[in-house]
């Protein structure tokens, strides 16, 4: 009697040799690559239909990228509208930890700071705008006083926010140890804002892009709002994706910068 060998199955979960199955990797999102290809394509389809000024080929949009990443010109306004960013959000920030803090602490203080940050929130940038170019001649401190108008409140929201909700167990337990009021402040507040004070960062870096950009569109000469405007005055919609891919950019280098420190301080958050 005649015995046929049979093949050994492979153990579960693993592909048989000469079967290996391709995978995409985990990390991957189909949807939104296909989204953003589905996209592309109808891009592709509009511009070899419609005119060059309001749907240019990638070909060009490909080149203006290239000069606005490559070209001195390019360089100094990205530069500039950086720095106007960075600077307002830095200056808004210093201004509204004090403000927070003592909002926080003191009820009174809370009673007099609440109400003029809520007038200050509901005001609209594009009023802020047209204020600044009336109150100040100097187009930076139009920018600066712009910005950190605009995201002040978001900044002094979270901090005050952040003062209030630390449990009053643990604060009891602090004070039963006698600390003065700066220790207090560095050893138990602080620690406890680093996560609001990080997600007002996140939102800010979006307004702050917003408010400094309508500021260079209406009121600059320089940076990349002014370039913006030019790209409009001239109907080259290439030069103007370029720009907005310049302004992209930053706010998500920036905002993995503040993921980065996220991680760092907030190591003891569990996962």
């Amino acid at each position: 009697m005649s015995t046929t060998s049979r093949p050994e199955l492979a153990p579960a979960g693993l592909a048989a040799p000469g079967r290996a199955r391709w995978r995409l990797p985990a990390a991957l999102n189909v949807e939104a690559v296909l989204a953003f290809a589905a996209i592309a394509l109808a891009w592709h389809a509009a511009s070899r239909v419609l005119p060059p000024f309001l749907f240019p080929p990638f070909g060009a949009i490909g080149a203006a990228i290239a000069d606005v990443l490559t070209s001195p010109q390019g360089l100094a306004a990205a530069g500039a509208t950086y720095l106007r960013i960075l600077a307002g959000l830095a200056a808004s920030f210093a201004l509204a930890v004090p403000l927070g803090l003592w909002a926080g602490f003191r009820r009174r203080a809370d009673r007099a700071l609440l109400p003029l940050v809520q007038f200050a929130q509901g005001v609209p940038a594009v009023c802020w705008v047209i204020f600044a170019v009336l109150w100040f001649k100097q187009l930076e401190l139009r920018i600066a006083f712009v910005v950190i108008v605009s995201t002040l409140p978001v900044f002094f929201y979270q901090v005050r926010e952040g003062v209030r909700s630390v449990p009053q167990e643990l604060t009891d337990m602090v004070r039963a140890l006698r600390p003065t009021r700066l220790q207090l402040v560095r050893k138990l507040v602080l620690p406890s804002l680093a996560p609001q004070v990080l997600t007002a960062w996140r939102l800010n870096l979006g307004s702050g892009t917003k408010v400094t950009i309508m500021a260079e569109l209406l009121g600059g000469i320089s940076g990349i709002g002014h370039q913006l405007r030019l790209s409009q005055e001239l109907f080259r919609m290439d030069q103007a994706i370029a720009w907005t891919v310049a302004l992209v950019a930053f706010v998500l280098a920036t905002n993995a910068l503040v993921t980065v420190v996220d991680r760092r301080l907030l190591r003891w958050r569990v996962a």
